[in-house]
This record gives C-alpha cells, structure tokens and sequence, in this order.
C-alpha cells in the first residue's frame, strides 16, 4: 500500500495556527490575502447564489462571500480545519470531504460558484484537469465558474528562478505553470483565464 503524502492527520494540528501562518510575507503564503480578494472579486457573490468551497480549511475564504448573503457549502478532508471554519460560518453547510474520493451524495446537485484556495497544488497536472473538468460538467450550474486560487507560476523557468531566490524555503510540490495548464484546460473543452496575483500566487476561472 502507498503511503499518502497528504494524510488529514497533518492538517488536523495545523489548524491551530493556520491562520497566523498565512499571514507570512513569504513562500508559499506571499499574496494569500490578495489572491483570496481576487477570488471573491471574480465571483461578484449576491444574495441566493450557491457557492461551494473544495478545501475551505479554516474559512478564510468561504468567510468572505458572507457579507454576500450566499447558500454557502464547505468543505475539508481535515475535520480540525472545519471545526475552526463552523466557528467563522455557522450559518453554512460543512461536508467532510476529501477531494480525491468518490463525491459525497449530499453536493450531488449544482452551484453557480466553486471556488477553491490552495489546494490544487497537491495534484498533478492530468489529475488537475480531469477534476476542473468533472466540476464544470458535473456540478456548475448553465452560467457557473469554477475560480481556483493558488501557488502558480507563469512558467517553468519563472518557477525555476524563484525556487532559487527563495532558498531552503522552497518546497516540491505540484505547483500550477500558468502556461501548461491553460494549454491543457482548453485542449480539454474548458474556458480559462489566468489572473497573477503575486510572485507565487494566481487565480484561475474555469468554465464551459
């Protein structure tokens, strides 16, 4: 049996000080806040709008479409995040989920906004692709979007140079490359645009 590199039992402590660590100026968290505006600035939440949020962690995402009066769905694979994310929402719907099991019957229905902070950086880009394109189809409503704030580069070489300026604070993971994964959405029948929010942030709308 493989050994998961991304067990929930890592994220449960981690909810303890997630929020102050976001806060740094620095890898990976350098324009956190920024991208999460650029989030909520792209969806334009209203009154009545279904928003589902994939990995809401502790809710500082899903915290700022309250002010919009949305039907607001969260959810996590870390039972200690959303136990900090129900203390900023009560009034949403939390769903114990992790994104790569089969989907929960009570999100079987469609949302006109699923959004996503910093957790796609854990798959591959063909397991990337493959899961935007089962949220637009399966789970967006005519007119949905699908919008994904992230670590994100533009390149493979921007990436390469930034990894070297930021020394022992790099870590490998799966990062977004603006440019392949555009390339790849749209050769699967997806509409995309890309937003750069910082040096190591970005934002990416997805839909039909």
């Amino acid at each position: 049996m493989m050994t998961d590199p991304f067990p929930s039992s890592d994220f449960d402590p981690w909810a303890q000080t997630y929020d102050q660590d976001v806060q740094q100026s620095h890898f990976p968290f350098d324009g956190y806040d920024g991208a999460l505006n650029t989030v909520i600035e792209l969806a334009k939440p209203h009154t009545g709008m279904s928003v589902l949020d994939l990995g809401t962690g502790t809710g500082n995402l899903a915290v700022r479409f309250v002010k919009g009066n949305c039907d607001l769905w969260c959810t996590d694979f870390s039972e200690g995040m959303l136990e900090k994310a129900r203390e900023k929402l009560p009034t949403a719907h939390f769903v114990l989920f992790d994104l790569r099991q089969d989907w929960p019957a009570e999100l079987n229905r469609r949302f006109d906004r699923i959004v996503s902070a910093y957790v796609f950086h854990h798959f591959e880009l063909d397991a990337k692709v493959e899961l935007c394109k089962k949220l637009v189809n399966d789970h967006l409503t005519e007119n949905g979007k699908l919008i994904i704030a992230d670590i994100s580069f533009l390149d493979a070489k921007t990436m390469s140079n930034y990894a070297e300026s930021i020394g022992d604070l790099w870590e490998e993971e799966f990062y977004w490359l603006a440019d392949e994964s555009v390339r790849a959405m749209e050769s699967a029948g997806m509409k995309v645009t890309y937003q750069r929010v910082s040096a190591c942030a970005g934002v990416y709308v997805v839909s039909r």
